[in-house]
């Protein structure tokens, strides 16, 4: 029997980190695949904070990147998953503003969309994926052209809640054939 998928999303109410010196797209893309991961090393960058900021668990932009309270979890329920630090700064460097460390994952992108997913723009607005690709798997990493998307089990999402995660939704996804 397979269980229901979610799908993880940006939370709209989430104060967004806005980037500031190495916190861009071109240091850190919204795809992140083999390549750009390799070339990747932990390292430090800089942001600017909205008037009111609480450091999201996961931050969507400029790419996927998980709070250091939820690394461990990520690496209990995907092991082949690899990893890189992300020390954030406050760009006046404040001492006392919030200096979250994140962590950029790597997971090799699974064709686990179905051709039942709705798509307007490169991005799902009814996403469907396969059933034959999930597996005894807890966590995918799939990609449409305009849509970085991670994946969690039923297990991993609830997993998930139980930490109280700030930023982020969970989207129940349909299973196709």
């Amino acid at each position: 029997m397979i269980s229901d998928w979610f799908w993880i999303k940006k939370d709209p109410d989430a104060v967004p980190i806005t980037s500031a010196k190495n916190f861009d797209r071109k240091h850190y893309p919204y795809f992140i695949d083999a390549e750009v991961f390799s070339q990747l090393d932990d390292s430090v960058a800089y942001y600017r904070r909205g008037s009111y900021f609480v450091p999201c668990d996961i931050v969507f932009e400029p790419t996927f990147l998980i709070g250091d309270r939820l690394y461990q979890l990520f690496t209990l329920l995907e092991p082949k998953m690899e990893f890189k630090g992300l020390q954030l700064y406050d760009e006046t460097l404040n001492k006392t503003l919030p200096m979250p460390l994140y962590w950029v994952p790597y997971l090799e992108f699974t064709d686990a969309i179905s051709e039942q997913t709705e798509v307007v723009q490169g991005k799902p607005t009814k996403l469907v994926i396969k059933s034959e690709m999930l597996g005894e798997k807890r966590i995918l990493h799939c990609k449409l052209p305009a849509a970085d998307i991670w994946l969690l089990s039923l297990e991993a999402a609830e997993c998930l809640l139980r930490r109280q995660p700030v930023g982020i939704t969970l989207e129940r996804v349909e299973i196709g054939d």
